[in-house]
């Protein structure tokens, strides 16, 4: 099996002290663990795609599984119980300052912490996502876009630090258009999963875009318009975070890691695109990539990189 998809009860029992039946002090089964958990998740942007290197992918498994969790933990755990939603994802953050190092049987320190003393990574990138969970658990809406994008840099620009750091191309500057991109990537998200998201309560809209309409009025004929204005200005701010955060394609000296980066910009235009598509559809509909869209993702990306 090259892929796992944690249950609630999993994450439950991963994380406890040493990680319960998924227990190991192997370091290889460890990662391979991350690995799986990983590649187990369905995403419209690329995983650990051929240009992460075979020296660092093991490192991008363990931080991805993080991520991953620590979301489930704000969007399926929390969203039943949010007292044990919030007192696990102050655990994950508790072990995050302690850089991973007290639970040497649980697979997913046991990785993190290698790949953390590995990389002289620091653990604030992590502390901050699970702030942001935290946030989801105990969601409301945000009032404006400022808050919107205070929001990301806690969900979103840790994760574009955590990878810019594992290829040592981390600097003031990289991380200003780095910021840009996964901000960008964030608000698509909001954006696509708009319908899942509104089955449990959530609307990311900034309710100063919307005033006085609420989810249970989306569906109503006579807020269509308002709400196709208030994507519009979501749409273009989104598209002009990517063009900004192409930038960082000069900066950047590994031409693998630039050609990662323009597959997840390439990527995220296209969804964008999709979902401008869709119009108030989205408030009924996903959308997903299929294969001519990933090869031109691929076709986008190589131009950009050259």
């Amino acid at each position: 099996m090259n892929e796992m998809k944690l249950s609630e009860n999993d994450i439950v029992e991963l994380l406890t002290e040493n990680g319960g039946k998924f227990r190991t002090n192997n370091l290889d089964d460890a990662y391979n663990f991350c690995k799986k958990v990983a590649l187990g998740h369905y995403e419209n942007f690329p995983v650990a795609s051929v240009a992460i290197p075979s020296t660092i992918r093991k490192h991008f498994y363990s931080i991805y599984a993080y991520c991953r969790i620590a979301d489930d933990l704000g969007d399926v755990v929390g969203t039943r119980n949010k007292d044990l939603g919030i007192n696990l994802l102050n655990f994950l953050a508790d072990s995050a300052n302690k850089k991973f190092q007290s639970n040497s049987f649980n697979p997913l320190f046991l990785a993190l912490s290698n790949t953390v003393n590995e990389l002289n990574l620091p653990g604030e990138p992590f502390v901050k996502l699970t702030a942001a969970f935290k946030k989801d658990i105990n969601f409301s809406q945000p009032e404006s876009i400022e808050e919107l994008l205070d929001y990301c840099q806690y969900s979103a620009n840790p994760v574009g630090e955590l990878v810019l750091r594992l290829f040592g191309e981390y600097n003031q500057a990289t991380k200003v258009y780095s910021d840009c991109i996964c901000t960008g990537l964030q608000l698509v998200n909001f954006l696509q999963d708009m319908s899942v998201d509104i089955e449990i309560g959530r609307i990311y809209i900034p309710n100063n875009l919307i005033p006085n309409i609420t989810i249970d009025d989306f569906t109503k004929d006579k807020n269509k318009f308002i709400l196709f204005n208030s994507l519009n200005k979501l749409y273009l701010l989104i598209y002009n975070l990517f063009k900004e955060g192409e930038k960082i394609l000069k900066l950047v000296h590994s031409k693998r890691l630039r050609f990662e980066l323009a597959m997840i910009i390439s990527g995220g235009t296209i969804i964008l695109e999709k979902v401008v598509r869709l119009k108030s559809d989205i408030l009924f509909h996903r959308p997903k990539l299929n294969g001519k869209d990933k090869i031109k993702i691929i076709l986008n990306a190589i131009k950009q990189w050259k």
